[in-house]
This record gives C-alpha cells, sequence and structure tokens, in this order.
C-alpha cells in the first residue's frame, strides 16, 4: 500500500488505543478506563463468529469448535476447573495462524526459518543433538553445544548440529518465576557448617568431611558462576545489597536447629567476609552498619530494637530476559532453536536407541519428525513428563516388535516439585535500593524482601507440590508471606493485603537418578542421567546460578571428550555493544525518557538500538519517541514490536516476559492487553477472530496471577485476613476523597467479575446513597450493609466471605485498581 495510506492507518490506531478501543470483527469496541471490567473479555467473546483457520494446504477450513467456545475453555482452565498440570498452557498455546513472518533480531533467523529448518530434518542427516526444553538449562545446552570447539584444536569450531524445541514459550515456567538472584550459596556455606559439626563427624569422620568439602565445592562452583554473569553479562545483572538486622544477640531456637547459628548475631561479620572471599573478593564487600543509620534507611524497622545490621552483596537479574538472551545466542550460533513446539513422541530405530522425535508447532498444528545422534531432556519440574512419552514409546515399540512382557515395568519417577510462591509489594517497602533478609523465620525458611524492577519482591515459600503450568498461587501463601512481613516491620506499618500488586507461584524441580547404581552417592545439586534402554540423557535440578555450569556438564556427557565447552568466555545476546553509557547515548538519539532508555539499556543490551528504531513518535516535546503500554512503567509500543522478531507468538509472551507488567502489577498488565493486542495483530496479521481469543486468552491467563483482591476459594486463613467495614470502604474509594460514587461502585463489581448493568448499578447505588445527594459516606456504606441486598450476596460470594457479618469482610485497604 502506498506509505501515506499505512500512516494514517496507524493514526487511526494510535487513537483508537488512547481511547481504550481495539478492533474486532470491523467494529470499535471500548475497554472502559478501568483495568479491572472482567466483562471485556466476555463481550469480545460473543461477537466472535465461528472460527475459520487455514489448513497446510492453504484452503480455509472451519475450525471444529467457534473461537468463543476456546476461550471460554481457557477461561474454565484459569478458573481451576481442570486439574491438568498444563493449564497454562492450554490456554496460551492456540494455533494463530500467522499469515506474516517478521524477521528476527539482526544476525538471527526468524521463527518461521527455524521451524522450516526443523521440519526439514532428513533421518540421514540427522542433528547431533537435540534439547527438549527451552528453559535456562535447556537453552543453556542449545548455546553450549552450538559453541564448542574442538579439543585438540581449541580454534576450530566443533560445528556440531544442534536443535531445541519448547513446548511453551521460552521461560515460561520455572526459568521465569525465581526470586531473582544469581546467589552463590550461602545457605549452603551454613549446611555445610551444620553437617560438619555434628555427632557424625565423631561417628563417620571420613564421610562427614566428604560431605562437608562436597557442599564448599559446590559453594565454590556457585561463586564461579555467579562471576561469571556479573562480569560478562553485566547488561543483564546488577549487585544488589542485602542487609541482615539483628535484634538480639542470641538467637532461641537457633537456625537450622544447630546451636552453634544461634550466635549468629555475632559471627555474621566474620561469616559473610569468608563468603566474600569465597569468590575472590571480586563482588563489593560486605560490611556493618550501625543502629542509627539502619534506621534511617530502614523506617520500616523503627519499631524494633536493633542493635546493628550485616550488609552482605548478591547478584541480581530479570530472570526470563536472561533465558530469553541465553536462547537467541544459541540461535545466533547456529543452533535450530524455537518455541511453542511441542515433543509428542519418541522414536526407536530398531535396537530400541532414540534416534528422534515427533514435534508439533502448536502455533499452526504443523507435524513432523525431528531425526537426532542425541537426544536431551531439560524440562525441569516436568522432565517426567518427558520421559513418561518416552516410556510410553518402549512399551509401544516393544508390542510392535513382539517382545512385550505380560506387565511392563513401570517408569521410575525422578523428578518431584518444589513449589515456591513470590509477592510483590510496592516500592517503598525496599528504600534505598536495599534488600531485606529474614534468616529466621517461623517454619525456619529464608525470606527476601528484595528491591527488583522498583518495586518490592517477597519470597519465598517451598511446599513439595506437583508442577503445573498455571502461575495461580495459594492465598494461604500468599498470606503467610504477608504475616511474615508483619511480623519484621514495624509495629505501626501494616502491610495491607490490597499492597499485593500481584503474585505467583513457581516450581523448582528436586531431582533423584533413577538409573544409578546401588550404593552410588546422592547428588547434592543436579543430576544428568542417562536411559539405558533408549540413551536418552536427561539433566534436572539445580539452580538459576549454575545453569551455565549444568549445559556444559550435560553436553560433555553427549558428545564426549572431542569437543569443548567455551560458554565461560563468551557474552550473552545483548552483550556485545553494550556500555554504562548506553542509556545516556538513547536518550541524546531518540528523546527517550531517562526511565525507558535506562529500562531498554538494562533488558536489551546493545540491542537496543534495533528496540528503538521501531519506536512511534508521541506527538509531545518531550520524551519524543516510546509510546509507553501503561502509565507509571517504562515499557513502550517497539518492544512489542521486537518481542514478535524475538519469538513472541502470543500476547500472554509479552505481559509476563518480554516485559514483566504481569508479574509487577497484575492490573497494570490488563490496562496494556488491548494496546499489545493491536500492535501484535498488526505485527502477525492475526485475523480478527485470532485477535480476539487472543485477548481473551491472555486475559484469562493474566487472571490466575494474584492481585490486591484475594481468591479465597479452599483458603484455610480466611480469619486471618479480613478486618472491617473501613478498609473495604477505602479499597472501593479509588479516588480517596472520603465517598463512594456510582462510578466506584460499578468499577467494584467489575473487578469482582459481576458487572452490573446501567439499570442495575443505579438501584443498587440509590438503596446505599440515603440522602440521594449522590455520594456514599461510610456511615451510609455501613447502614447499607446491615440490610440484605444482592449485591452485598455478590460481593459476599465473590470475596470468599460466607457470612455477612462485620467482621467477615475482607481486608482490601485502600488504592486506586491500577495499584
Amino acid at each position: 500500500k502506498p506509505k501515506v495510506e499505512k500512516v494514517q492507518s496507524e493514526s487511526r490506531e494510535s487513537r483508537r488505543r488512547k481511547q481504550g478501543e481495539v478492533l474486532v470483527e470491523g467494529r470499535v469496541l471500548t475497554f472502559p478506563k478501568s483495568s479491572s471490567d472482567m466483562s471485556t473479555s466476555l463481550l469480545l467473546l460473543r461477537l466472535v463468529r465461528p472460527q475459520r483457520t487455514i489448513a497446510a494446504g492453504g484452503s480455509a477450513t472451519a475450525a471444529a469448535a467457534s473461537g468463543a467456545r476456546r476461550c471460554f475453555a481457557a477461561s474454565a482452565h484459569a478458573n481451576g476447573s481442570s486439574s491438568t498440570e498444563n493449564g497454562g498452557l492450554d490456554i496460551t498455546g492456540h494455533p494463530t495462524y500467522a499469515s506474516s513472518s517478521v524477521p528476527g533480531p539482526n544476525g538471527v533467523p526468524s521463527r518461521t526459518d527455524m521451524l522450516g529448518r526443523l521440519s526439514e530434518s532428513k533421518r540421514s542427516e540427522p542433528y547431533d543433538v537435540l534439547i527438549v526444553g527451552g528453559g535456562a538449562t535447556g537453552a543453556g545446552c542449545a548455546f553450549d553445544a552450538a559453541t564448542r570447539v574442538n579439543e585438540h584444536d581449541g580454534n576450530g569450531s566443533a560445528k556440531l548440529k544442534v536443535a531445541c524445541i519448547e513446548r511453551g514459550d521460552f521461560a515460561s515456567e520455572t526459568s521465569s518465576r525465581s526470586t531473582k538472584l544469581i546467589w552463590a550459596g550461602i545457605r549452603y556455606l551454613a549446611t555445610a557448617a551444620v553437617s560438619l559439626l555434628s555427632p557424625r563427624l565423631f561417628t563417620s569422620p571420613v564421610e562427614t568431611v566428604k560431605d562437608f568439602a562436597g557442599e564448599i565445592h559446590m559453594v565454590l562452583n556457585c561463586h564461579r558462576e555467579r562471576r561469571y554473569m556479573t562480569e560478562k553479562q553485566r547488561h543483564l545483572t546488577n549487585w544488589v545489597p542485602i542487609a541482615v538486622p539483628f535484634s538480639e544477640w542470641h538467637v532461641s531456637p537457633p537456625p537450622f536447629n544447630h546451636w552453634l547459628f544461634g550466635f549468629f548475631p555475632i559471627l555474621a561479620p566474620a561469616v559473610f567476609k569468608v563468603y566474600d572471599g569465597m569468590s575472590g573478593f571480586t563482588c563489593p564487600s560486605s560490611y556493618v552498619m550501625g543502629r542509627e543509620k539502619a534506621r534511617r534507611l530502614f523506617p520500616q524497622l523503627s519499631g524494633r530494637m536493633i542493635k546493628y545490621c550485616a550488609v552482605f552483596f548478591e547478584a541480581q537479574h530479570n530472570d526470563s530476559r536472561t533465558n530469553i538472551a541465553i536462547a537467541l545466542s544459541a540461535a545466533e550460533n547456529g543452533a535450530h532453536i524455537a518455541n511453542y513446539t511441542e515433543m509428542t513422541g519418541v522414536i526407536l530405530g530398531d535396537d530400541g536407541k532414540a534416534i528422534g522425535v515427533k514435534a508439533r508447532d502448536r502455533m499452526t498444528g504443523k507435524v513432523f519428525d525431528v531425526w537426532a545422534n542425541k537426544i536431551v531432556f531439560a524440562g525441569g519440574p516436568f522432565t517426567d513428563a518427558l520421559r513418561k512419552i518416552e516410556h510410553d514409546g518402549v512399551i509401544e515399540n516393544e508390542r510392535k516388535n513382539e517382545k512385550a512382557v505380560a506387565k511392563p515395568k513401570d517408569m521410575i519417577p525422578a523428578v518431584a516439585g518444589g513449589a515456591g510462591t513470590h509477592v510483590v509489594l510496592p516500592g517503598y517497602y525496599c528504600p534505598s535500593g536495599m534488600g531485606l533478609l529474614d534468616y529466621n523465620t517461623s517454619d525456619g525458611r529464608f525470606l527476601f524482601f528484595l528491591p527488583w524492577q522498583k518495586h518490592t519482591l517477597v519470597g519465598t515459600t517451598d511446599t513439595k507440590s506437583d508442577a503445573k503450568t498455571l502461575p495461580s498461587p495459594p492465598e494461604d501463601e500468599v498470606q503467610w508471606l504477608l504475616n511474615e512481613c508483619g511480623k519484621y516491620l514495624s509495629s505501626d506499618l501494616r502491610v495491607r493485603r490490597s499492597d499485593v500488586l500481584s503474585a505467583w507461584q513457581g516450581w523448582r524441580p528436586l531431582a533423584s537418578d533413577p538409573n544409578a547404581p546401588p550404593g552410588a552417592p546422592i547428588s547434592r545439586d543436579h543430576i544428568i542421567s542417562t536411559n539405558p534402554d533408549t540413551g536418552i540423557v536427561f539433566i534436572a535440578g539445580g539452580k538459576w546460578t549454575t545453569w551455565r555450569e549444568m549445559a556444559e556438564e550435560a553436553i560433555d556427557k553427549v558428545v564426549g571428550e572431542q569437543t569443548r565447552s567455551t560458554t565461560l568466555d563468551r557474552k550473552l545476546f545483548g552483550g556485545e555493544g553494550w556500555s554504562p553509557n548506553l542509556a545516556i547515548q538513547l536518550i541524546q538519539k531518540y528523546g527517550m525518557s531517562q526511565d525507558v532508555a535506562e529500562h531498554l539499556s538494562r533488558t536489551y543490551g546493545g540491542r537496543a538500538w534495533e528496540v528503538c528504531e521501531l519506536s512511534d513518535a508521541t506527538g509531545l516535546s518531550w520524551p519524543r519517541f516510546g509510546n509507553p503500554l501503561a502509565p507509571n512503567y517504562p515499557y513502550i509500543d517497539a518492544e512489542v514490536r521486537y518481542a514478535c522478531r524475538e519469538y513472541a507468538c502470543t500476547i500472554e509472551d509479552v505481559l509476563s516476559r518480554r516485559t514483566r507488567l504481569a508479574f509487577l502489577n497484575k492490573d497494570a498488565a490488563i490496562s496494556a492487553l488491548p494496546h499489545v493486542a493491536d500492535i501484535m495483530a498488526e505485527e502477525l496479521a492475526w485475523s480478527a477472530d485470532v485477535k480476539a481469543e487472543q485477548v481473551a486468552a491472555a486475559r484469562a491467563y493474566v487472571e490466575c496471577y494474584a492481585g490486591r483482591i484475594p481468591k479465597k476459594k479452599g483458603s484455610a486463613l480466611r480469619t486471618a485476613t479480613y478486618e472491617d467495614l473501613r478498609d473495604i470502604f477505602s479499597a472501593l474509594d479509588a479516588d480517596g476523597n472520603g465517598y463512594l460514587d456510582r462510578v466506584e461502585v460499578g468499577e467494584a463489581a467489575s473487578v469482582l467479575g459481576f458487572p452490573m448493568s446501567s439499570t442495575e448499578l443505579s438501584s443498587a447505588f440509590s438503596k446505599m446513597d440515603s440522602d440521594g445527594n449522590g455520594r456514599v459516606t461510610l456511615e451510609e456504606f455501613a447502614e447499607w450493609w446491615n440490610v440484605d441486598s444482592l449485591l452485598k450476596k455478590r460481593l459476599s460470594r465473590e470475596l470468599g466471605l460466607g457470612g455477612f457479618k462485620k467482621e467477615d469482610i475482607k481486608s482490601l485497604g485502600g488504592g486506586v485498581f491500577l495499584g
């Protein structure tokens, strides 16, 4: 089309976005200014015609179910009606049949090109290594294998043919739900001391010393890997000081149930210096902070009798962005890698060894075979699901070859899930960019208050649980974290339930080797195991800090000693071209705000220039470029366009991992959703049906994050989270003027999932507004609450209150609906 027509079209889209509108089936729908209107996705669903998709041969065929039915099914999964472990993937992993292929980042093939190469795999020309799993470890394995050099010729590339497939998005599970620390194992240092200074030292001295040495060796490895990240990947990492306040000189009961740690307040400065020394003093030095300075820096602790604070440093990163950088680094170095590509079966040779996998592109439904000499499973807490597919394939192969036994041997589980919940609070809980550590919580776990992306991250819990793809955190665990915060902070600073901007749950893999011989030592960290029947290798366990080490060991096991890893000397995607002054250069060239420029520099490194080239003019004198996706956040429109080049396929990919809006503020993510949908639909040429389905699916997924309004279903801590009518009144009073108006009551109904018609709203509000002046005071609200009404019943039901008593009202606190 002529360029002028394109400009006019973009101008219309821009106006729609500013007005909160979205174009569906040629009709302009308006999203209410409140991000909390739960009816929007339902409105879209009612307008969706029966879905039409493009088949592999290029002909249009009617889908078996309408887009509306698929969206409603997605919402059912989001609300927990499905017990499947893949509920999250079921919501967002719908085919989009995008009719437009966007290029990849400069120097990196596009996702379409990658899928073409994977689908053209031949049995006669197999890949050397195929990795199934695109989290930190799986993408790390692909990066390591693609950058190998020959052992006997250090300057010669090993030229391994490498493939990697991921059933969801990169980092869509565990790798995006961490505590955001690249920590060197201070806790392991403590457990090593506990194991050494125990009665076992006298009963089994040799084994005890070996265990101690093993723990120390693991901590030293963590320090090496942390140094690699902070020195080589400076565009992705930063140091964060963490204060440990002490209010007494002796702790009872002692941490780790060991008498020595009862004296930790006295020993802490020396322990942290040893910790510094284990990294060769390459980290910022730990130090002691006196009582008065601690009180000035942490007014939240003013009510506690602080003796002093010991301060040490850990590295921090944006975990999902690091994972994406690893995946794109693998692609940049020749690996064929694709997200939303699921392994559906294992191909076995005549000898029973695995020679490939059957794969399916979830975005098109296309099925193809990927042939490989060696296969590595890196599924994190979902590794056993991959092994189950392998196990079923072996049994089926035996049956075909008439080798089946009467009762096939069961698969021995290798990975258990450890669930951890994190909560995001406003940034004022971590002043001066300094975190806090509670080393002795009520159940013995570490509790971090960490500054992250100008917010406060609190975590984590640790509960054994089967892994699931949805991020929904149990309300009990959210409340436990808040209760611990209340014990830790000053008594006059109440951490309200409404302060929770977002919360999520992730699963870390707790691994054991099912193929280990009897008497083999138990791994303290990660395991790498080979199935002797199929030859498939799986790797599980570990932590974010050691992703590179784990990948190197896995590929060493797969390809032998003929090649050598070079990743310890390589920068990740975006590392080239980054400098500490990059943000200033972006401001000078593009006229961006400082917050946006610093965000782009820390997120994309040297690739920030590519992002900026995609930005639209704001039409303002300042900033000149970079239209924001959500108020008060540095994410801009250009990042959505660039995300499509980084293999983003769904709106949720952008809201959760390319940006971190859903992790930082659930309501802000929902408010940005229409804008993101407009841009992605334009970039990927989505049909109106696909766009509507994507909007509804993304909303259903984001609703699974916890926000300031709790989901009380199944909670055992119900009475501990209810306060009084004043709290709920303050929460509904969005503008804080001391009374409720008709709009605020309507917003409250919408955010709780039962939007009211104009007539219903007028009737309900008139019953509250006893004097008819259009303003409902706290006294009027309390009087209305004591009279039975339909709105109150709905409100009680949605809040999970069960009863209608005043003391049964859940604490919501004040603040606007955007957090």
